[in-house]
């Protein structure tokens, strides 16, 4: 039976052209390359052009990281779950005119070991899907001078054919991890120095260092688990924990901030009236806030501007999640221009594929091993061990991490957070209020920080298909992790050498590292070494993770990043019991939510 041929995705390639070609689309006014295609209007924020024109993209290029997928992507991936899962590899590629950087499948026969980073790769066509009726197609990468399902492939040095000049190899930090030049001094401040096309984040006229304390009178969570009972349920102990922690009645607060669940339906979408609605009706104004994993930030954010402005004295922020089983899905239905449905229809490009692009790239460009990775698990369940809320409360040893399952390499199981239910919840208050309730010397929030990338942004992140397109406007010297820390440090008016802690946002072992640099900790590729010195660990020099992170507790993703400030405080009260860090008086959480949501929160006493 003859089947029709269909391209996966419309529009993205010519799959009866004879030169194979990903399509993208430049703008006529600046020159800007977009990929998947932009038809609208140009993305450039100095630009605003919208005459868009069609056009192939190299067939070349290098390989930037690559992975596989040890186990079966969830729909919208189409398999067969009747037969047994085949791994296959997924492969980002630097594309040199364009400069950027294209996620796509390996062709088949292509594996891990077959890769490096610098590899020549070539674009092939490729079937992603058949039925009886179609076979939906797509493109592969793969290696030049490959020969099908069983030849040869090219190494690392391998530079033949295909005409498009290639990035010298290893590619430059620049082009690393996480983007944008840092900072190679150890402990010192950063400085911003890309151009200034758009205003920095807070850098409108009357803005200063410290322009604005609000309290934290209150701290309360509910523990990790899986609990199987409704996410409201367990906002509302965590958020009635945090009112008998600052002395509060709920007919105090004024204001409700709810960090949204989408698992929730609409009681998570309107999360704040939610919660409002659970603690019983008293007048409050609620609002409620979704930003993927950085919707506990946004949240704070929100009840800290309403404080600030005079709309409250005191706010209730609450975030709580009951997340399914198994690593993250796409929110169920067809929805062909939502980018995070089509990384897993087009590539069954899971959560853990791009950590795991993350990690080897490290590997590849710094040295970095798999067990200094498992080291970062070993270290945060020793702190975990020590906190009641963790889910996981255990120490673990490098063993045990390497003997854990490959998920995507080269990250094991144990090297990646589980998800989670769980809630955590504060009371800010103005601290004119503080005083006035015999709070004179509270943990105060001095800076939340929820910065957006600058254009292009040319590190392949969650949960995109390719990067911006360097070739019009040249990259910023900082990526946009590291932009989200020197926005909370400038606003704070402190520097990474004041800090006494930090909880960052560990979804993976080797994310936890590229963390260490973003916030200016240590020079770019030094994390590893940071570890290894035991800076990071409890005792060490500026612990990290204190409470054991995600790697103890898994994600519950509204309540996360509310749960790191609330590590904070007790941690800046000296109320952590056996995780406490001597002295602690500044502290910094790191976190980042999909679709460019930056999350930091600093905290002083």
């Amino acid at each position: 039976m003859t089947r029709t041929r269909k391209p996966a995705v419309p529009g993205w390639f010519d799959q009866d052209a004879a030169d194979f070609r990903l399509l993208g689309t430049r703008c006529r006014a600046c020159g800007a390359v977009f990929f998947p295609r932009e038809d609208a209007f140009c993305r450039n924020p100095v630009c605003g052009g919208d005459e868009l024109v069609e056009v192939p993209l190299s067939r070349h290029g290098t390989v930037w990281s690559y992975t596989d997928a040890r186990y079966r992507p969830p729909a919208p991936y189409a398999s067969d779950p009747d037969t047994e899962w085949q791994p296959y590899a997924l492969v980002a590629v630097e594309l040199a005119a364009e400069r950027m950087v294209v996620l796509g499948q390996a062709a088949p026969g292509v594996g891990p070991a077959d890769l490096a980073v610098g590899t020549r790769v070539e674009l092939v066509p490729g079937v992603l899907d058949e039925d009886d009726a179609h076979s939906w197609t797509t493109w592969h990468w793969r290696p030049v001078g490959a020969k099908g399902r069983a030849g040869g492939v090219g190494g690392a040095g391998d530079r033949a054919g295909g005409g498009e000049t290639s990035p010298p190899h290893p590619p430059t930090p620049r082009r690393g991890v996480g983007g944008g030049e840092k900072n190679k001094s150890v402990g010192g401040r950063r400085v911003d120095r890309r151009p200034q096309v758009c205003p920095a984040p807070g850098s409108a006229s009357g803005s200063s260092a410290s322009g604005g304390d609000v309290a934290i009178l209150g701290a309360g969570m509910h523990p990790w688990g899986k609990w199987g009972r409704s996410f409201v349920e367990y906002g509302t102990k965590a958020a009635r924990a945090a009112l008998a922690d600052a002395g509060l009645d709920w007919c105090a607060v004024q204001s409700v901030v709810g960090a949204a669940t989408v698992r929730g339906g609409y009681p998570g979408y309107v999360a704040g009236a939610t919660f409002a609605k659970a603690l019983g009706w008293q007048g409050a104004r609620v609002t409620s806030v979704y930003a993927a994993c950085a919707s506990g930030a946004q949240a704070i954010n929100t009840a800290r501007a309403q404080i600030l402005s005079g709309l409250a004295d005191v706010a209730l922020v609450v975030g709580a999640d009951a997340a399914p089983k198994g690593f993250f899905t796409p929110a169920g239905g067809d929805r062909p221009d939502d980018p995070d449905w089509l990384r897993f229809r087009v590539l069954g490009a899971t959560n853990p594929a791009y950590f795991g692009l993350y990690a080897r790239r490290r590997m590849a460009l710094y040295g970095d091993t798999a067990d200094d990775f498992a080291q970062v698990k070993v270290k945060n369940a020793a702190a975990g061990a020590a906190n009641p809320y963790a889910r996981y409360r255990k120490p673990v040893t490098a063993q045990e991490v390497a003997a854990s399952a490959m998920v995507a390499d080269p990250l094991r199981l144990l090297d990646i957070c589980a998800t989670s239910d769980g809630a955590a919840a504060l009371v800010l208050t103005s601290m004119d209020f503080a005083r006035r309730h015999g709070v004179t010397d509270p943990v105060r929030i001095r800076a939340v920080s929820t910065a957006t990338p600058h254009y292009p942004r040319t590190v392949l992140d969650l949960p995109d298909i390719a990067t911006d397109s360097a070739a019009a406007v040249p990259e910023p010297a900082a990526g946009f992790r590291a932009s989200i820390a020197l926005t909370a440090y400038e606003e704070a008016g402190i520097g990474p050498e004041d800090l006494s802690l930090a909880e960052v946002y560990d979804l993976s072992t080797a994310l936890e590292l590229e963390w260490y640099e973003d916030l200016g900790l240590c020079g770019a590729g030094e994390g590893a070494g940071l570890l290894r010195d035991g800076a990071t660990s409890l005792g060490g020099r500026l612990p990290v993770n204190a409470s054991g992170g995600l790697s103890s507790f898994g994600e519950a993703v509204p309540a996360q990043a509310i749960a790191q400030v609330c590590e904070l405080t007790w941690q800046l009260r000296g109320q952590a019991g056996g995780r406490q860090v001597a002295g602690a008086r500044v502290g910094v959480t790191a976190n980042q939510g999909l679709f460019g949501h930056g999350s930091a929160v600093v905290a002083v006493r």
